[in-house]
């Protein structure tokens, strides 16, 4: 960047640390240019949030290695689609379906805060879900879609090559926004959107266990108890596991993590069949024979047609409300390249003659 930029390597790093504000003029506009973004963007006022979590922060779900580095592109890539929302939010009245209830995780129900209700664990929370939901105890086929039916923002998004599963931020006055990497496999995802929403209706600020409040609420939404302990109950091995996948839509892993944490197998069992799905490259790529179809959320993408059909604007038009280049926008938001759009526009029409001969 320094050698793009013609700005010292130095003054590049003080500037990222915070411990340089001022800029000449000629700097701001040559570093706006490399990354892209117009000069107005660096002045956005928006607030941002940030990690570790404040109080309304971001409820962040990542592994121990994971690069600080990594962790700040990643909520700065999840601040992005908070800034766009909010602003296509200004002229969109959202009505979500269902509620999105608010859950504590207490000993002592009579300690809990106002706007909340008390639950003695993370699973009896996600039954409740299921519940408001009007659900039994099967499957979730499309668990994206019942998320966004309670008004939060489900994306798919670049993570570059951080190992993050997804994000959630609770901007305040908004819903919360989830931002999933785009590169996992479907049936992660899913577990991924789980946790996340687990995030969104537990963890208000966070503290300790609150990961483990959430896998054991995403196992509970997913598998619920009562439907999944017939399938768990039964001899599991490598291609019963993948029926179970393709019927509760969730990893073969996650399947034996659920049967080993309900008791229908023993430690031993759960270890022998992790040993042979490695043996077989499972664990990292689970049988293509049986993936599941992928789940991608509609809500963002609605938000962006009622701006560009029901509205009248330009992706320029929207790009510049939200200070970002119309290329970028598109990227972020699935959308073809203006130049693409403007391209198909002018081409010359052909004419399709119809004839018995």
């Amino acid at each position: 960047m320094a050698n793009e930029t013609g700005v010292a390597q130095a003054a590049i790093s003080r500037i990222e640390n915070g411990t340089r504000d001022a800029l000449s003029q000629e700097e701001i506009q040559a570093i706006a240019r490399v990354l892209g973004f117009p000069v107005r963007f660096f002045y956005e006022q928006e607030p941002l949030y940030r990690v570790p979590m404040s109080l309304h922060g971001a409820a962040f779900r990542k592994k121990a290695s994971v690069s600080s580095k990594d962790q700040h592109a990643v909520v700065a890539l999840a601040n992005l689609y908070v800034i766009h929302f909010r602003k296509m939010l200004e002229a969109v009245d959202l009505e979500p379906q269902f509620p999105l209830l608010q859950f504590e995780v207490v000993n002592d129900k009579s300690s809990v805060s106002d706007n909340a209700n008390g639950v003695t664990s993370a699973s009896e929370a996600a039954r409740k879900v299921r519940a408001s939901w009007q659900l039994g105890s099967g499957p979730i086929q499309h668990l994206t879609q019942f998320v966004e039916a309670t008004g939060i923002l489900v994306v798919d998004g670049d993570f570059g090559m951080a190992d993050i599963d997804g994000v959630t931020l609770r901007p305040p006055g908004m819903r919360p926004v989830v931002v999933l990497n785009r590169d996992r496999p479907a049936d992660r995802k899913r577990f991924s959107l789980a946790h996340e929403y687990g995030h969104a209706v537990l963890h208000p600020y966070p503290y300790d266990g609150m990961e483990q409040e959430a896998n054991e609420f995403a196992a509970e939404l997913l598998m619920p108890r009562d439907g999944v302990l017939p399938d768990l109950k039964r001899g599991l091995s490598i291609p019963r596991l993948g029926q179970l996948k393709q019927k509760w839509r969730t990893a073969m892993s996650a399947l034996i993590y659920r049967a080993k944490a309900l008791g229908t197998i023993t430690d031993e069992a759960a270890t022998s069949l992790y040993k042979r799905m490695s043996a077989s490259g499972y664990r990292i790529r689970e049988p293509q024979e049986f993936d599941i179809e992928p789940e991608t959320g509609k809500l963002a993408g609605q938000l962006v047609d009622v701006h560009l059909t029901g509205l009248g604007y330009q992706i320029e038009e929207l790009a510049d409300a939200v200070r970002i280049g119309p290329e970028e926008f598109a990227s972020m938001h699935g959308l073809l390249p203006p130049e693409v759009v403007r391209a198909a526009a002018t081409k010359p029409k052909l004419r399709l003659i119809a004839s018995s001969d």
